[in-house]
């Protein structure tokens, strides 16, 4: 199941965010006039098209591996927070609808109707991501019912199950990392092609693309730098147990000390890099606050110390991808032939990456850090779990369809994709 999400959430990235990038670089297109902007934001839709079909087909895979897997867990969640996934397929349904009407149109409309048709697209991209994740925030923060008799959820309150303390923090912050992650990917992606001998006559458009992501990169990753600190404070306060798993904190303390690095052995972490007190900062904006260590909690519903791993590996991306753009940007105003030299462009390339793995290692913590539970204090993952041992045996397919989907998704990309009318429009 694990392998299934994290494939899965590669999609995401480019479903939310894409839609996005398409509809803003348009828009811009029109405003400044500049036939090669929309050029490029018609070759960019029909990679979201083709990314659209893959994710959609990923998704409909989790679902069945939700009923299959977790009969349970659905059981649980649907009663309170049920309506999310209703609402989800909505939002899904707009967005394909209007995505349909966005590609038919490109030469059938005046350019700003046909850039209103892009609203639906990333509005309904968004949407879907925000319900979606409502039901994950309700995983970590569950409220908004009393368990009955059957110890089954009654007494819902939906909007205040949806609404919950982790609600604001993780929606946001899930949300910024890919519109992040995904104009990293692009910005990779063009600093590779500026390097190929091919395509030296359209380096001049391609720069300009790559410094307009590297901006966007620059500026959302700083979004989530902010968000991300936020989302420690909430930790610090709502989910302590997970923040005291990321940094291998036993005993509750003032003066918490941040660990870097280091190597998990059973409940400690050895050889890491103690920064005195600066978890207690990060926790609570002062020095010597008090940070609630894992002792507190019983030693079966303790999270294992393996999200450290993944805390340290999303914090290092994170610095790398807004230091490598933010680089690059003052080399561009500064020594522009520097800026596109081999190593920095290399560097460029190497952020796409990082991207992708922040987000991923973010949802490993998040997912992670909350276990041994589904849903927090409530449902454990072993009793969520389905006990037909023969669903578990053939649990493997999964991940080779997901294998599949990217093989064939990457190969339909690299057929589809050509920026001849990019190169042939006019500046």
């Amino acid at each position: 199941m694990g392998d299934s999400l994290g494939f899965h959430l590669i999609f995401i990235i480019f479903g939310v965010a894409l839609p996005l990038l398409i509809s803003g670089l348009e828009l811009y297109g029109i405003v400044t006039h500049r036939p090669r902007a929309r050029a490029l934001a018609r070759t960019w839709s029909k990679a979201l098209v083709i990314l659209f079909i893959v994710g959609a087909v990923s998704g409909t895979i989790i679902s069945m591996q939700f009923n299959l897997f977790w009969p349970r867990f659905m059981e649980f969640v649907t009663k309170p927070v049920g309506i999310a996934f209703a609402l989800e397929g909505t939002m899904f349904m707009i967005e394909a609808v209007f995505l349909s009407v966005y590609m038919l149109s490109w030469d059938r409309f005046k350019p700003i109707y046909h850039w209103l048709c892009s609203i639906p697209i990333w509005v309904g991209s968004i949407g879907s991501a925000i319900f979606i994740t409502s039901v994950n925030t309700f995983m970590n923060q569950p409220q908004g019912f009393t368990i009955g008799a059957d110890g089954q959820p009654t007494n819902i309150n939906v909007w205040k199950a949806l609404i919950n303390p982790a609600t604001a923090t993780q929606l946001s912050h899930s949300i910024m990392a890919y519109i992040c992650a995904c104009a990293l990917v692009f910005m990779a992606v063009y600093a590779w092609l500026y390097m190929k001998k091919q395509h030296v006559q359209d380096r001049s458009w391609m720069g300009n693309v790559i410094v307009g992501l590297a901006i966007v990169g620059l500026l959302s990753g700083i979004a989530v730098a902010g968000l991300g600190d936020r989302s420690g404070k909430y930790l610090a306060t709502h989910e302590p147990y997970k923040l005291a798993a990321a940094e291998g904190l036993m005993e509750t303390q003032k003066n918490a000390p941040l660990v870097v690095g280091g190597i998990v052995q059973g409940d400690q972490i050895k050889y890491g890099i103690k920064i005195p007190s600066l978890l207690s900062f990060l926790a609570a904006n002062d020095f010597g606050a008090e940070v609630k260590g894992l002792n507190e909690y019983p030693k079966y519903t303790r999270p294992s110390l393996v999200v450290h791993y993944f805390f340290d590996g999303m914090v290092a991306a994170g610095m790398l991808i807004v230091g490598f753009p933010l680089i690059f940007l003052g080399l561009y105003f500064w020594r522009k032939k520097w800026a596109f030299s081999k190593p920095m462009l290399y560097a460029l390339v190497a952020c796409g990456l990082l991207g992708v793995l922040a987000t991923e290692f973010g949802w490993l913590l998040t997912e992670l850090g909350r276990q041994p539970y589904v849903v927090y204090g409530y449902l454990t993952t072993a009793e969520a779990l389905t006990n037909n041992d023969a669903v578990i045996r053939y649990g493997f397919i999964f991940p080779l369809m997901y294998l599949a989907l990217i093989t064939l998704g990457v190969a339909i990309l690299r057929r589809t994709m050509n920026h001849n009318g990019v190169t042939n429009a006019s500046h």
